[in-house]
């Protein structure tokens, strides 16, 4: 009994371990964005399965004291929440509290900060439902027939609890029936200081002798306690050790196919969430996040030889505002398309609503105007109209300075087909 216990203390660290390992690698990719962007905070939130961990669901508290769900729905919990104290805690695990939104229910809290160039920007919470881990937790020793407790040592209140129904206290078995040897008050004076031992009761709605071992778990002040009954016991110990030495091949099996599966997963994860993250899901072409990237690290670079294409789509808006917003986003698709065709090597950019910019490899400015003059050709046959301005230079410290001047000329042009088209409307 000593050793299942010890056993099942250490997978309840491992699968808490696991879970906190989880929250890092979502913590981390919120980290990469802006907190305050829902729409990639919640496809980073949802991106991760948590079928195979204790935890239920997340939430991301931000400064101003507003809590985010995987919905999308946002509370103001600054009268519950102090972020400035959940922030200085750092990463932790709570003990048991009840649930914000529904009181009824108890919940345990992991907890993993949000961090960005050594500043706190938001607090992850993976919440844990204790009644619903009490109802789904499988024991398997004894023939299925051992109950498991996980009890808070501080002040005794009961985390998982598979043999009652409901989550009470431990000091629930003080004045039961002990039996010689055994009393509640030594096992009371062990569990709040870490150690373990033995208790041996006799159950109010059985009147079955009941043998129960505690150990502490390693998190907070938790002990975990392993209880069966005297006859299950006794039936049992014939086979325990070639049980509990079948187990510990199993477990271990289980937990190294189980951390490969992590890191896979992890890695996979990773990759999907950073393609989204850099990827304007309008057009295909890489997002604004992306271009910003492109130019921080261009400022610490020399480019020899340097180009920048700045393009508009002309008469956006007022096709959004007579066509509707599909007739615009055919507008956008379209210029994205031809820019695709002439340049398929290269990298290309929306970076504003009707703006994009590319980078093309090196080549004679000619033919970069060659190949924007077939990319308007290709446009106005559809009854579309652009302006652009290209920028070369030998040697370019860096490409915002380029870009300047590519927009500057891409604006003198927008300037003379407005002269040209008094009314902003496309060809």
């Amino acid at each position: 009994l000593a050793t299942a216990t010890r056993q099942i203390a250490k997978d309840l660290v491992d699968a808490a371990n696991a879970d906190q390992t989880i929250l890092s690698a979502m913590a981390e990719l919120i980290a990469g964005h802006d907190e305050r962007d829902n729409d990639a905070v919640l496809r980073i939130m949802k991106s991760f399965s948590l079928s195979e961990t204790f935890v239920s669901t997340v939430a991301l508290l931000r400064p101003d004291g507003t809590l985010l769900l995987t919905d999308g729905t946002r509370y103001d919990v600054s009268d519950t929440f102090d972020f400035e104290t959940e922030a200085a805690r750092g990463a932790y695990i709570s003990d048991r509290v009840t649930s914000y939104f529904a009181p009824e229910k108890l919940v345990v809290r992991n907890v993993v900060p949000v961090v960005r160039d050594g500043e706190t920007v938001a607090i992850l919470y993976g919440v844990v439902l204790l009644q619903e881990l009490s109802r789904n937790y499988q024991i398997d020793l004894y023939n299925g027939n051992a109950f498991l407790l996980l009890v808070d040592g501080n002040n005794g209140d009961i985390l998982l609890d598979t043999w009652h129904d409901s989550l009470g206290n431990i000091s629930e078995l003080r004045g039961r029936k002990m039996l010689k040897g055994y009393t509640y008050e030594e096992a009371m004076k062990k569990i709040p200081n870490g150690i373990g031992g033995d208790m041996c009761t006799v159950s109010r709605s059985t009147g079955l002798t009941v043998y129960l071992h505690y150990e502490p778990v390693g998190i907070n002040n938790w002990s975990v306690v392993l209880g069966v009954s005297e006859a299950e016991a006794l039936a049992g110990t014939r086979g325990v050790v070639q049980t509990l030495s079948m187990m510990a091949i199993i477990v271990t099996a289980l937990l190294l196919s189980y951390l490969g599966f992590m890191v896979w997963y992890l890695a996979s994860a990773r990759r999907g969430v950073y393609r989204m993250s850099i990827t304007d899901q309008g057009t295909g072409l890489m997002n604004r996040v992306a271009y910003e990237k492109c130019l921080r690290k261009s400022d610490q670079r020399v480019i020899a030889p340097a180009a920048c294409i700045y393009i508009d789509a002309n008469g956006l808006h007022e096709i959004n505002n007579e066509r509707g917003h599909e007739a615009g986003d055919q507008l956008l698709h379209a210029v994205a398309e031809h820019l695709r065709e002439q340049f398929p090597r290269d990298d290309l950019y929306r970076v504003g609503g009707d703006e994009f910019v590319v980078f093309p490899a090196p080549a004679a400015e000619a033919e970069y105007e060659a190949r924007m003059r077939a990319v308007s050709e290709s446009l106005a046959a559809q009854g579309y109209s652009i302006s652009y301005g290209i920028a070369v230079c030998e040697a370019a410290n860096g490409l915002r300075e380029l870009v300047r001047e590519a927009d500057e000329k891409m604006l003198g042009s927008k300037r003379a087909y407005y002269a040209e088209h008094d009314r902003r409307r496309p060809r």
